[in-house]
């Protein structure tokens, strides 16, 4: 063979085994180097992660069934535009039914991307008519939206779900793990649209709705209750107020409901306001609390064993206590009263001399014993501990405070709190946990029942006899507004000056008024505060009255039978 043809053999022979050679160092690299990266695009491209359809949240009830919260099926309303082929005929039909811009609506079909989301969610009604028109490109997925059928009932302790599914305040914030609907995510295959394809098979396991939850609230009560605060706000002219009511016996809250409120269904609209009344102000707000506190401090002193009901002291009007003046609101003085007096008479010089008697240790020890300065652990979201400033804080606490805290003032309390304090009175004693939540059941069956908890014995059962009396006496004797026919009530008013920056407001009050009853078997505890009110200062003039007319309804809807005169009889000998 000529050598220019061998040359040329020889050159093309180099070049076909270079080409193979890096052939093969591709494949390599393709093959074995970049073996996982290549798996992993490969997976990517036909799997995803897929949950399985959403089932709903759990529900919430009432004790007796009644629902106030629960979920209704919506819409939302997507396009995969590379699917839609007369993107104006689409715009205009969908137009009215959304309310939306035919333009927005067509400029979103025109788009490069793979799926739009065009409006959620949608009512019921308006997804079933798209879905009838059968538009190309067009899906109508179905998914869950929570409903309040009660609408603004309760609704500072239910609280609220938003749009992705989160619960916020009351129970809803509280519970929200458990009320969340139990997802299933697998991975599997999925078409260009990212729908599972149709033909593989699901997980076995299925996913699982909310637990349901069953509240002690009574929705008959409650309605009775949100009544009758609305009619105290607008009759007494205040800003606001709360109404709790509990059963003393196990502290469950039966109603507990304040003002201003909102509507969870339509929770968005009320962003406007300053603040938005989302808060709780049974467990959030604080408020010095005033003469109702008395109750506490003379019955801290009584079991002690320092005094006892008949004890007599002078009072002059006044008193001085770590360099503060404190005298009587009403203006009684120079004569002798009893210790029973004190609650009978709301004298704040005597709950001071007791306070001073008792020593800040002994008396601060029983203020923190009947559950102030800390949580009460109310399952409901946002309590605060209030405000209780002890001995030893040598920036808050004055040798004065022993004096004014005795009659509820320099300090700060929830109503809750200070309806579980005297609930304690009338629970021989022994403060127990309150709740909202009765029973919580699972989708499996499993039902989790919440049963009183004793969380401390604050006083001894005869001491706590020995206030119920007194307030008995309180309420038969010197607040007789509070009476109901045929039932014996305990009771304390509480007319509570309001801090401001500089001092307390010349004008504006709280009235207060806590109330039991049947004695001696309480099944019911009330609680009525009242803020600002414009008719009279005085809570003998706007909480008690209220009072009564709530106790009056509830002992008859609740079927509590009357005190019998045989048992008062025997009580009071």
């Amino acid at each position: 063979m000529a050598e220019g043809p061998r040359r040329r053999l020889k050159l093309v022979a180099t070049m076909l085994i270079g080409l193979v050679a890096m052939l093969v160092a591709q494949l390599a690299q393709v093959q074995i180097v970049d073996h996982e990266f290549y798996e992993g695009w490969a997976i990517e491209q036909r799997e995803r992660t897929i949950v399985i359809a959403d089932p709903p949240r759990g529900v919430i009830r009432d004790r007796d069934g009644h629902l106030l919260a629960g979920s209704e099926v919506m819409y939302s309303i997507e396009a995969d535009p590379v699917y839609v082929v007369d993107t104006t005929g689409v715009a205009v039909a969908l137009g009215p039914l959304l309310h939306m811009p035919v333009t927005q609506i067509e400029r979103w079909l025109r788009s490069d991307a793979l799926w739009v989301q065009i409006a959620s969610p949608v009512s019921k009604e308006t997804g079933e008519q798209i879905a009838d028109l059968g538009l190309q490109g067009i899906k109508v997925k179905p998914l869950w939206a929570r409903a309040y059928p009660e609408n603004s009932l309760a609704s500072h302790v239910i609280g609220f779900c938003n749009v992705q599914g989160r619960g916020f305040y009351g129970v809803e914030g509280f519970y929200d793990a458990e009320l969340q609907p139990k997802q299933v995510e697998y991975r599997g295959p999925v078409d260009p649209a990212s729908e599972q394809v149709p033909w593989t098979v699901a997980p076995v396991v299925l996913p699982k709705a909310g637990d349901e939850l069953i509240l002690t609230l009574d929705r008959t009560v409650q309605a009775l209750v949100e009544d009758e605060l609305i009619r105290a706000v607008q009759e007494y002219g205040a800003q606001g107020g709360t109404i709790i009511v509990m059963d003393p016996r196990t502290f469950e809250l039966l109603a507990m409901a304040s003002l201003p409120n909102y509507d969870p269904d339509r929770y968005s609209d009320f962003y406007v306001l300053a603040p938005p009344p989302f808060e709780n102000p049974a467990v959030s707000k604080l408020y010095e609390p005033g003469s109702v506190f008395k109750v506490v401090t003379v019955a801290a002193a009584l079991d002690t064993g320092l005094v006892t009901p008949e004890t007599t002291y002078y009072d002059q009007g006044w008193i001085e206590v770590g360099g503060a003046t404190i005298t009587n609101s009403s203006g009684e003085g120079g004569r002798d009263f009893t210790v029973s007096d004190i609650l009978i008479h709301s004298l704040n010089v005597g709950a001071a001399w007791l306070s001073t008697h008792m020593g800040p240790d002994t008396f601060y020890r029983y203020v923190l014993a009947f559950g102030f300065g800390r949580p009460t652990g109310v399952d409901l979201a946002g309590e605060v501990p209030g405000q209780v400033w002890l001995p030893g804080d040598y920036v808050h606490w004055h040798d004065s405070n022993r004096g004014t805290n005795a009659f509820g003032q320099g300090m700060a309390v929830t109503p809750l709190q200070m309806i579980t304090a005297v609930a304690t009175v009338a629970n021989d004693g022994a403060r127990l946990r309150p709740h909202i939540v009765a029973r919580r059941n699972t989708p499996d069956g499993v039902v989790y029942t919440c049963r009183p908890m004793v969380e401390a014995q604050v006083i001894s059962p005869r001491t706590a006899h020995m206030v119920t009396e007194i307030m008995v006496r309180t309420v038969e004797e010197h607040v007789r507004r509070a009476q109901v026919a045929g039932y014996r009530i305990a009771g304390k008013t509480g007319t509570a000056q309001i801090p401001v920056p500089g001092g307390y407001d010349k004008e504006g009050t709280i009235a207060s008024f806590i109330g039991f009853g049947p004695v001696p078997d309480p099944q019911l505890i009330i609680l009525v505060k009242l803020d600002r009110t414009k008719t009279s200062p005085w809570a003998s003039d706007t909480a008690v009255p209220t009072f009564q007319r709530l106790a009056s309804q509830l002992f008859m809807i609740l079927d509590i039978p009357p005190s019998g005169t045989e048992v008062a009889e025997a009580v009071t000998r």
